[in-house]
């Protein structure tokens, strides 16, 4: 059996760093996907470029329930290896990845037959529909492979390897990036796709990054020997899994949903709006990747210890993680108040669209540590294995942005900035909230 990286023993912060810092670039290399979409897509126009960020929504809900395998995966695993359980290990991997085939393979179905019903939910231009529609249906031809993917990871993540998953998709994303302009554009011997260009290649991509994860079945089999794909499920596993998971899922979906629902409140407005705030989102998972990274990373580390019954080496991680998020948090900060158009005249030609952008960086600018915070401080809890505290609160306080929107829309005159500083005072109250509640917990636990 490979050597396993024991979280539990020797100086922390090396520990964390070392498993942090693959892991950021692995949570950097799923957001370059969309990311390298919008830099080639935003020189064919605004129109375009809304089509295929709004078609995210879904594939972002999507993502969203795929969370329910993954993040029960890698806290039980890790809690499994902190005990020295490796059987157990080996039934949970089994069981969340023939979950998550038979759930993305579901999806994959209902997205190719109901798109058109799908994108009706946003008041979208008759071209910039039919882009998003056929973006949406080639995308997902990919779903299966890009909702296994990030399973097969948290199982090395479980383990304290992080290096592993963040090579294999290096891979991807490096082929997602010369193939893009190659197919948006129509180079050399490739067919001009535009928008579907850019799906094939983010599916292409995907389906090279499992195969490379099957190729190198020999090195998860050294964690886990005889490893399957496709079992018949175990109930109290299949429970136990989504039991952590869950909580996590539904808060995911809820934000992409309620984040839809304050995009169709921006479309309004028009297009540059709406691409605004499309754009603006992958611009903010600059950040908000990183702090996910340390919260993975985090409650990696958590579940080991906790299996082990190590509490307060839990407590100096999470001291250790929450230091380094805040610093993240400042550093975004900085760059969104004071070079937002600088940041947004990567995205667009488009002088208004530009302009527009510079102002919601400067909005989404007062949230960026307290958004760091809340994932940092809900990564600590998934170790624990207790997600529901953090997702009731994100729940709770992502929903209240809909009808604070709607009010600021009715009865003032900030229109959509207004809806804007909604979601941003949103976030601060969610960090502060669940940083609390976090450090109530670890007192709990520590007695």
């Amino acid at each position: 059996m490979a050597k396993i990286n024991d979280l539990t023993t020797g100086p922390i912060f090396p520990a964390v760093v070392k498993l942090s810092l693959p892991i950021i670039g692995t949570s950097f290399i799923h957001m370059a996907y969309s990311l390298t979409d919008v830099l080639w897509l935003g020189r064919t126009g605004s129109a375009t470029v809304t089509a295929v960020t709004t078609a995210g929504f879904f594939l972002w809900l999507l993502m969203a329930l795929a969370y329910s395998t993954k993040a029960g995966t890698e806290t039980l695993v890790a809690q499994c290896v902190g005990k020295k359980m490796p059987e157990k290990a080996k039934e949970i991997a089994e069981n969340a990845l023939t979950l998550t085939l038979i759930g993305s393979f579901i999806a994959f179905v209902c997205i190719l037959i109901f798109a058109p019903q799908l994108l009706s939910f946003f008041e979208l231009e008759t071209e910039v529909r039919s882009q998003a529609i056929a973006y949406l249906r080639v995308v997902s031809f990919g779903m299966c492979f890009s909702a296994m993917n990030p399973v097969l990871g948290a199982i090395y993540l479980g383990h304290g390897d992080s290096r592993t998953p963040f090579l294999v998709n290096s891979c991807g994303l490096i082929v997602n990036i010369v193939l893009d302009p190659l197919l948006i554009f129509g180079v050399w011997i490739f067919p001009e796709l535009g928008a579907t260009g850019a799906a094939v290649a983010t599916v292409f991509a995907n389906i090279l990054v499992f195969t490379i994860f099957l190729i190198k079945h020999k090195r998860i089999t050294a964690y886990i020997p005889h490893l399957k794909f496709l079992i018949l499920p175990q109930k109290d596993i299949a429970f136990a899994i989504l039991k952590i998971g869950v909580p996590i899922s539904v808060s995911h979906v809820a934000f992409c949903l309620f984040s839809m629902y304050i995009g169709r409140i921006v479309s309004a407005y028009g297009t540059i709006p709406l691409g605004v705030q499309n754009i603006g989102a992958s611009i903010e998972a600059l950040s908000w990747n990183t702090a996910l990274g340390f919260a993975t990373a985090l409650s990696s580390f958590t579940g080991q210890n906790y299996g082990a019954g190590k509490y307060e080496r839990i407590r100096r991680g999470y001291y250790i993680v929450l230091g380094l998020s805040v610093s993240l948090g400042l550093i975004a900060t900085i760059a969104f108040a004071f070079y937002g158009y600088q940041i947004f005249s990567f995205f667009s030609t488009e002088t208004e669209m530009i302009l527009t952008g510079e102002m919601y960086l400067l909005i989404l600018a007062v949230s960026q540590i307290f958004m760091c915070v809340e994932i940092t401080s809900a990564g600590g809890f998934y170790g624990l294995g207790r997600s529901k505290a953090p997702a009731a609160i994100s729940i709770l306080f992502t929903g209240l942005r809909v009808p604070a929107a709607l009010l600021v829309v009715t009865y003032t005159s900030y229109a959509y900035a207004g809806v804007w500083w909604c979601v941003s005072i949103s976030s601060v109250f969610k960090g502060v909230i669940v940083m609390a509640l976090y450090f109530f917990t670890l007192k709990r636990i520590a007695r």
